[in-house]
């Protein structure tokens, strides 16, 4: 191995990517994105106005008067759902026979209160939520039934002085208080209609009801992080699977493959040079785009151990595909190819609950362990998923190794 050889390889190499306008444009873009992913949708924070709850980033509640129950909701919204509840007055109230559109990811509660002479009051709550998502508005509902049991509650308590009226229930941020109070009504009503039959028992014939809900072991996805590690697993495979294909098809296709070999560089050398040029080009993009979301994760071990994995499984693969295509257009057709056909099988695995045949694809494991790195969540689980990946990436680096010997210079 000289080092001389390595680094006229190596500089060659540079010296073709500066001259890749649209690898540095797609580079430069990808950058851009993880700015605009720190800047405007900061890790831990939500941006007011932009968070989606369970889908839907905007709750219209459309009202026909302004009474005042209208009034409370207004000014008891919580804080996590200000940036995202508009209050708006209906434009035609009565006409609500119609079909109602409303834009993407939005949904809307109307608000009604007919009254007028000899009419009994009631108010007529319509949820209009995205179709075949009934839950969509859950916690906008929520907060609609606390403050409207509030509300009404204190209204009964003004126009009756004095009177023994119900307890305020606890009110808890999964809604069990309902549950809770229409249990209690049952039990209520149970007991009169004993009572009414004097039907005489020691225990209650409906019995208490607790509700308990704790959450799984297993960590909820961080939404950001998953854009960040898609960012950064892209890098990779633009820089090993899409890059050095195309690239080296185009020097067999110009004849300067078959020049190196016949200069005095070795297979080895040729080898060395692209195995050191296109992981580095790779992994300092892609840690890049890893330190704008989260700049304390390049002080993480298991951060660059997982790029290393990633980088040298992309680059085995990009090796062989660029060892059997011999033209550029082959070389794009085979990457896009290999990434379908992957795609396919681990969701055809994970639909079916197909088990371990996954697991021999990179692609299983690497977004698995850069998410946890991203998201400061690694647990023993992922470093299995890291000892497999750096297997996987050594069985593909062997491989290419010994395809390229055998067809690299065709």
């Amino acid at each position: 191995m000289r080092w001389y050889i390595l680094k006229a390889l190596i500089r060659k190499e540079v010296a073709r990517h500066l001259a890749n306008r649209g690898g540095i444009a797609l580079a430069v873009l990808l950058v851009a994105a993880a700015v605009l992913l720190s800047v405007f949708a900061p890790s831990g924070q939500t941006a007011e106005g932009t968070g989606m709850v369970d889908g839907v980033h905007h709750c219209f509640v459309e009202f026909d008067e302004h009474t005042p129950f209208v009034k409370h909701l207004r000014a008891n919204v919580p804080e996590e759902l200000k940036g995202a509840v508009r209050f708006r007055e209906l434009r035609k109230p009565d006409q609500i026979d119609e079909a109602v559109r409303y834009d993407t990811g939005t949904g809307a509660i109307q608000i009604r209160q007919p009254d007028g002479p000899g009419r009994r009051t009631a108010v007529k709550l319509s949820i209009w939520h995205p179709d075949g998502e009934p839950l969509a508005l859950a916690p906008y509902e929520q907060w609609v039934w606390k403050e409207s049991r509030r509300f009404f509650a204190r209204e009964a308590a003004l126009k009756l002085p004095g009177a023994k009226l119900p307890d305020e229930p606890a009110f808890d941020s999964n809604n069990q208080w309902l549950v809770l109070e229409a249990h209690k009504r049952l039990q209520e009503q149970v007991e009169a209609a004993r009572k009414a039959g004097n039907v005489e028992v020691q225990q209650p014939l409906v019995p208490d009801l607790s509700i308990e809900r704790r959450g799984l072991g297993g960590k909820v996805l961080d939404f950001r992080a998953a854009i960040a590690t898609g960012m950064v697993v892209f890098a990779l495979y633009f820089a090993c699977v899409y890059l050095l294909p195309t690239l080296n098809c185009e020097e067999r296709e110009r004849g300067v493959l078959l020049a190196q070999a016949l200069s005095p560089a070795s297979p080895l050398e040729l080898l060395t040079a692209k195995f050191v040029f296109y992981p580095a080009f790779g992994l300092g993009l892609a840690a890049t785009l890893a330190a704008i979301y989260k700049p304390d994760v390049l002080s993480s071990l298991f951060f660059w151990l997982a790029l290393v994995a990633v980088g040298g499984g992309f680059l085995g693969i990009g090796m062989t595909i660029a060892a059997w295509a011999k033209t550029q257009r082959a070389a794009f057709l085979g990457g896009m190819c290999y990434l379908l056909s992957v795609s396919m099988l681990l969701m055809i695995c994970s639909i079916n609950g197909i088990p371990f045949l996954s697991y021999a694809a990179v692609e299983f494991h690497g977004p698995r362990i850069l998410h946890a790195a991203l998201s400061g969540t690694v647990e023993t689980t992922h470093w299995r998923h890291l000892l497999a990946a750096l297997l996987l990436a050594v069985l593909w680096l062997c491989a290419a190794g010994w395809v390229f010997k055998r067809r690299g210079w065709q």
